[in-house]
């Protein structure tokens, strides 16, 4: 599908969100977009989209429409509630879901959405902001392999790395299990650091031998901008991280998989998130460790 002939509406425009249509528009699609919070859509519009009242409007006459929001209710309600987009979308259209949510939600959208003549793919994402300011996003795919051929030069755009994983259902839980390691091993470097920080051994050694060794990682390179540059911009809620934890321990309940580590890093999130860090930074996580080991972070 050429890109001057493809229309796209991007719906939800959080931190994420907003980055992948600002690369869409870098790209020369022409963009449509709609967000729960009317100011977020402000800078795209000056940077050329289109502002749509509602999630059906920013639809109409699109060809591709992505949603990234932030649980399965949000999916559900931009789809198929008041003004949702099943109301504006046209026949042979692809909606993609970029939202990190349940397999279910994903198997409800697709069967409500064929019977209007409407493709459904799964698409969540992994990597950071800037890397979807870059077009370098690695995408899960799931859903039937020629709506995925219709949709993927769109996808071309937000990531280079590009993985289709099989039928509906199958990205969202291999993204909940990614979920499921990250959670791991945040809760690894908050330990890891909150007893080499008692010890004594400076941070900067710390990292030094952590970065060159096999257990180099992004999770750590986060974390470590926890430490060494805490007013750093949000680039991942913690609350929102709670919601990814809480569906991997849901889905392992369901499949009757014991998930012990994954339900205690679930409690140390639940107790950030209590206590008011739900709107910082999923590296806070740091912070909390450190206070209840009784060490100094900086």
């Amino acid at each position: 599908m050429a890109k001057k002939r493809t229309k796209v509406a991007f719906i939800g425009l959080g931190l994420m969100g907003s980055a992948m249509a600002e690369r869409l528009l870098k790209a020369g699609y022409p963009l449509q977009v709609w967000n729960r919070t009317a100011e977020k859509v402000e800078p795209l519009v000056a940077a050329g989209a289109k502002r749509a009242a509602t999630p059906a409007t920013a639809a109409r006459g699109a060809d591709i429409v992505i949603v990234m929001v932030a649980d399965d209710a949000a999916v559900d309600a931009v789809i198929f509630g008041e003004d949702g987009l099943s109301r504006g979308m046209k026949r042979r259209s692809v909606l993609i879901n970029c939202s990190t949510t349940s397999p279910s939600i994903s198997y409800r959208a697709s069967t409500a959405l064929r019977s209007l003549n409407i493709s459904y793919l799964e698409a969540p994402v992994l990597r950071s902001i800037q890397a979807a300011r870059e077009g370098k996003l690695q995408i899960l795919v799931a859903g039937a392999r020629d709506h995925f051929a219709k949709a993927k030069p769109v996808l071309q755009a937000l990531g280079k790395d590009i993985h289709y994983v099989g039928a509906t259902g199958k990205a969202s839980t291999l993204k909940i299990g990614a979920n499921i390691l990250m959670a791991g091993m945040l809760q690894a470097f908050t330990e890891f650091f909150t007893v080499t920080r008692k010890a004594g051994i400076p941070f900067e050694s710390v990292m030094e031998v952590l970065n060159a060794s096999a257990l180099n990682s992004e999770v750590f390179r986060n974390a470590e901008q926890a430490v060494v540059n805490p007013a750093a911009r949000t680039t991942f809620y913690l609350r929102h991280f709670v919601k990814d934890v809480n569906l991997a321990t849901d889905l392992a309940r369901q499949m009757d998989v014991p998930v012990p580590a994954t339900a205690l890093a679930r409690q140390l999130l639940v107790t950030a998130k209590n206590l008011g860090h739900g709107d910082e930074d999923y590296t806070t996580m740091v912070d909390l460790m450190a206070a209840w080991a009784g060490v100094p972070v900086r």
